[in-house]
């Protein structure tokens, strides 16, 4: 139900379209769509090195495009999708309410696991841009492994403004909201698929490749041989390969090297065997597919006046993306495997990056699985005798753990008393990736106790 809307006047007084770099690269597309800043770009670009194995002659470099500093209140890869889909559904809300008032304020639901990337990001930046929190639905009804990470996120959802379903609930409401039962005269809700995937979160995403041309071009880093990144619901490997379809049809100096690839980790076991026993994630027609997301989307881009990038894009599709289908590395969704914690662990010990950069938060969830798959590449052309691949490491987990202006202890224990199951789902200890937690000892697994277990780890932000 997310579609691209025109800007509202408001967002043409407030943006500057010169800072967005799908616009700059197709300046036919400004005061076409919907769009919000939200966060801070360009975000950086910097070297870093890891051992990559006990046997490998050196540490191994790679460069790390940074989005995991998009945004002081909540980084990560969700930003630049919402730029374009809160963007959207704020000129949503203001035609809904013209001459009707507040009365026609719609809902927007937006979904994942308890440990959901998805719902904390949407209700920051939906905060941050003045859509009422009354509209803002989180649910969390997807299963996902009990880990510190998702406890925290679980928390940031609950702190901050909108609606929190309990964590396992949540299916009925989503349902009841794409497929109402009668008319009647509220505004239809807008749900955001899994991960935030749709046409203006492609879109958004595409315009991170393209900011990531634009740092080639200036010299920041050289020509890639590849892009490495964390695969969920696919919005962002399908945004960045059509970014990198536009860059070409451009004639920008970028992701030109021979044997370029988008190298791709599933951190969901079910997908990843789909794609494994049938092809299905590259799939052009399947819903939810890439092929699919960069047909709609460079459908919606030549429709709007841009480019038409939809043969380039299939072809990328088709020869550029590449993705892992090892289990040992997928593991169990919401969770490190032993290959990702390792890959954690080597960074912890022996990454060293620019003098004030800060660490890299590589969490069981998502961004940990595809550090475990950069490390596996580098390892291949040790042992191939070939030199180095020349990788961006793509950082999606957001360097700020948020925690908005409510009590999310007391609104947890409130949901323990209906659900006593999410006690022992809610842990603390145990594997995690937060930068502050880099070189102490892992401290056992167990059920959060009070706010002061975890608090310290928190960033307030509203």
């Amino acid at each position: 139900s997310v579609r691209v809307l025109p800007p509202t006047a408001r967002q043409a007084r407030e943006e500057d379209l010169e800072a967005n770099p799908l616009f700059r690269a197709a300046p036919a597309l400004r005061g076409k769509m919907a769009w919000r800043q939200l966060g801070a770009f360009p975000t950086p670009v910097q070297r870093f090195s890891c051992a990559c194995a006990a046997e490998a002659a050196g540490p191994a470099d790679f460069w790390v495009k940074r989005e995991d500093l998009s945004s002081s209140k909540y980084g990560g890869n969700k930003v630049r999708s919402l730029q374009y889909t809160l963007g959207s559904f704020e000129a949503y809300v203001e035609a809904c309410q013209a001459g009707r008032g507040a009365s026609r304020t719609p809902r927007l639901l937006t979904f994942g696991s308890g440990g959901s990337n998805q719902v904390v990001a949407t209700k920051v930046h939906s905060h941050s841009i003045g859509i009422p929190s009354a509209a803002v639905e989180g649910y969390c009804p997807m299963p996902d492994e009990p880990e510190l990470d998702n406890t925290l996120n679980y928390l940031s959802a609950l702190s901050l403004p909108g609606s929190q379903s309990i964590y396992g609930q949540g299916f009925g409401a989503i349902w009841r909201a794409l497929y109402p039962r009668r008319c009647d005269d509220a505004p239809r809700p807008w749900v955001m698929g899994p991960g935030g995937l749709c046409t203006p979160g492609v879109l958004g995403q595409a315009g991170g490749a393209l900011e990531l041309a634009e740092q080639i071009a200036r010299g920041e880093l050289p020509d890639p041989d590849g892009i490495v990144l964390a695969m969920g619901s696919t919005c962002t490997t399908a945004g960045l390969a059509l970014g990198v379809a536009i860059a070409r049809k451009l004639g920008m100096p970028a992701f030109r090297q021979p044997g370029f690839r988008i190298y791709g980790q599933p951190v969901h076991p079910a997908p990843m065997y789909m794609q494994k026993l049938f092809g299905a994630l590259k799939s052009e027609t399947m819903p939810m597919a890439i092929g699919r997301s960069m047909r709609d989307a460079a459908a919606q881009l030549a429709a709007l006046g841009g480019p038409d990038v939809t043969k380039e894009a299939m072809a990328v599709l088709r020869s550029d993306v590449v993705i892992s289908v090892d289990a040992a590395i997928t593991g169990k969704y919401g969770a490190h495997s032993k290959t990702s914690r390792a890959a954690k662990e080597a960074y912890d010990r022996t990454a060293d990056g620019p003098d004030g950069a800060p660490a890299m938060w590589l969490c069981g969830h998502f961004s940990a699985k595809s550090f475990a798959l950069l490390l596996k590449l580098l390892r291949e052309d040790d042992a191939a005798g070939r030199p180095r691949r020349r990788l961006v490491f793509w950082q999606t987990k957001s360097a700020v753990q948020p925690r908005g202006n409510s009590d999310e202890w007391q609104a947890l224990v409130d949901q323990c008393r209906k659900a006593s199951g999410l006690r022992k789902w809610l842990v603390v200890g145990g594997a995690t990736g937060h930068p502050a937690k880099i070189g102490e000892p892992e401290s056992a697994m167990v059920p959060a106790a009070g706010p002061d277990d975890y608090r310290g780890l928190m960033t307030t932000v509203l």
